[in-house]
């Protein structure tokens, strides 16, 4: 699995890759995971999975200076609560929680992208690190 991302990282570190392509190659990583189907239940690993590992990875190599800003950031409970709380705070509709291991493909992921788009904050890699605080 590491080879496959690593493989991805020449197109992250221009930081021109686009929401569609950044869905693809979360996409990818689910279905390269196939190749190793005795080890995850349904075959492979969900889209909710995938996006984890990939965004996380992104976003350490971001960290380290190696990629562009990332188009996205990991989502999982904690940031969708932390969006909500930023939402309560501006007045605006707040979003429905669903567990990022159980998304099985982009819709919802979509949602809680463009959900961090409309608080206009600062930019969605950004935010998470902004949000994104251990306790």
């Amino acid at each position: 699995m590491s080879g496959l991302i690593d493989n991805m990282l020449p197109q992250y570190k221009k930081g021109n890759v686009s929401d569609e392509q950044h869905i693809n190659k979360i996409k990818e990583v689910s279905e390269y995971s196939s190749h190793f189907s005795e080890l995850f239940n349904g075959g492979q690993i969900n889209f909710g999975i995938a996006q984890k590992m990939l965004n996380l990875y992104l976003k350490y190599q971001w960290c380290l200076g190696n990629i562009a800003e990332p188009p996205h950031f990991p989502v999982d409970r904690i940031i969708q609560q932390k969006l909500n709380e930023q939402a309560k705070l501006r007045g605006v509709p707040k979003l429905e929680l669903l567990s990022w291991t159980q998304f099985k493909d982009e819709i919802h992921y979509s949602k809680v992208i463009n959900h961090a788009r409309s608080l206009k904050i600062v930019s969605t890699a950004q935010l998470e690190l902004k949000l994104f605080k251990r306790r």
